[in-house]
C-alpha cells in the first residue's frame, strides 16, 4: 500500500485503505503525521499503533540539547504531528479522541488518538487536508504584500481552540523585539555546541537522510552545500545571521507570537497543535512561514520578550508569515522508520522525569 509520503512529494491519489483493519488505517494516516514540522527538520517523534489507537511518543534519541535543553521544541513538534494525524482522519471521515498524557513518564509517552464513529468532514477539515503536503517552512526572503483582511484574527481563533493564544507583534514593539532575535542570534552562534548541534543536522543537496535541512531549503547550490557543515563548525556565523533575521522580523508583513498559559510538557504538545493548526490555515491561502527561535531559547532573552510584549503567557513560537517563492519540501523519514514496538522505546533524559 503507497503512504501519501516517502520523503519527496505526496501520492495525490492515495486513498484511506476502508477495507482494512484500523490498524492499516492509522498506518496510512501516519502518512501525514509525519509531514509537521520541526526544528532542525529532526523529526523527533514516535509511534506505536495497537487496534485502533496510535500512541505518540517523543523520540529522545533526536532531542536538540544545546538549541532545545528541555525538550520544549520537541514537544511542539509532536504536537504539530498530532494535530496532522487529527486533520487527516477528519478529512477522511473519523472523529478521534485524544488523551493527553501526563508528564514525566520514563517511555516518553506523550498522548494517544484513537479512530472514532465515522462522520462528515466539516468544510474546516477539507479546508486544511490539502495544506499538510503543501506546507513549508520558507527560509529564503518573503514579499511585502499584505496577508488576506482578517486572517490574522482568524488564525487566533484557532489557536484558541486548540488551548493557546496567538498574538501579533505591532509596529510600536517590532524594533525590541528584533534586537532580542539579534542578540539570540550572537549568543547561540558564539557557542560551539550549537553550532555543531546545527552542522550535524545540516544536509547536502546529495544527500540521502530523510532528516535534516539540506542546502536548497536556504537557497545553496550543490556545491555550496557539501562545504556548509565544515563552516558551520568552525565559523561563528552570528553577525551576520543577527543582522539578517534583526531586518527580516522588522520588515516582516505579520510577525506572530504563540503563547500558553503554562510552560510544560502539556502546553508544549498543546502549543504544536495550535501551531500546526495556525500554519496550515495560512498555507490555504498561500502564505510561507518561517521562525524566530534565538529569543525563545535563550533563557533571559525568553523572559526579556515577555517583559517586551506585555505578555503574561509562555511565548512558545515566534514567527513570520508572508508571501514568497515556492520552495521544495525537505525529506521526511517514511512510515516504517517511526514506527516501533515496545522494545525499542528510547528513554528520556533524568530531567523530563521530575519536571512537572
Amino acid at each position: 500500500m503507497p503512504l501519501p509520503y516517502l520523503g519527496a512529494a505526496p501520492l495525490s491519489s492515495a486513498t484511506l485503505p476502508v477495507w482494512a483493519g484500523p490498524a492499516e488505517r492509522l498506518r496510512f494516516l501516519l502518512g501525514y503525521a509525519i509531514l509537521a514540522p520541526s526544528k532542525l527538520n529532526a523529526q523527533p517523534w514516535a509511534f506505536e499503533i495497537e487496534g485502533e489507537e496510535v500512541r505518540l511518543y517523543g523520540d529522545f534519541r533526536r532531542a536538540l540539547h544545546a538549541s532545545d535543553p528541555c525538550d520544549r521544541e520537541l514537544g511542539i513538534a509532536c504536537g504539530a504531528a498530532l494535530q496532522n494525524l487529527r486533520v487527516a482522519a477528519h478529512h477522511f471521515g473519523y472523529a478521534t479522541s485524544v488523551e493527553a498524557v501526563a508528564a514525566g513518564r520514563r517511555d516518553g509517552l506523550l498522548a494517544r488518538l484513537r479512530l472514532e464513529e465515522r462522520r462528515a468532514p466539516t468544510e474546516e477539515d477539507e479546508l486544511l487536508f490539502p495544506a499538510i503536503p503543501r506546507r513549508r517552512t520558507n527560509r529564503l526572503p518573503l514579499d511585502s504584500r499584505e496577508p488576506p483582511p482578517g486572517l490574522v484574527a482568524e488564525l487566533a481563533r484557532g489557536a484558541t481552540l486548540e488551548g493557546a493564544v496567538l498574538r501579533p507583534v505591532e509596529e510600536k514593539e517590532r524594533r525590541a523585539v528584533a534586537e532580542l532575535v539579534a542578540e539570540g542570534d550572537r549568543l547561540q552562534w558564539a557557542d560551539g555546541r550549537y553550532r555543531a548541534e546545527v552542522a550535524t543536522w545540516t544536509r547536502s543537496n546529495v544527500s540521502r537522510r530523510r532528516d535534516g535541512v539540506p542546502g536548497f531549503a536556504h537557497g545553496m547550490g550543490n556545491t555550496a552545500s557539501v562545504l556548509q557543515p565544515l563552516l558551520t563548525r568552525i565559523a561563528d556565523a552570528g553577525p551576520a545571521e543577527a543582522e539578517r533575521d534583526r531586518r527580516r522580523a522588522i520588515m516582516a508583513r505579520t510577525l506572530l507570537v504563540l503563547c500558553t498559559h503554562g510552560d510544560d510538557p502539556r502546553e508544549w504538545l498543546a502549543a504544536g497543535e495550535a501551531l500546526q493548526r495556525v500554519l496550515l490555515r495560512a498555507t490555504a491561502c498561500g502564505l510561507y512561514a518561517s521562525y524566530f527561535d534565538s529569543p525563545l531559547e535563550v533563557p533571559g532573552l525568553r523572559r526579556d520578550l515577555c517583559a517586551t510584549l506585555g505578555e503574561t503567557g509562555r511565548p512558545q513560537v515566534m514567527f513570520r508569515l508572508g508571501y514568497g517563492l515556492e520552495v521544495p519540501p525537505t525529506p521526511r523519514r517514511p512510515v516504517a522508520e517511526v514506527l516501533r514496538s515496545v522494545s525499542e522505546r528510547a528513554s528520556p533524559p533524568a530531567a523530563l522525569t521530575v519536571r512537572q
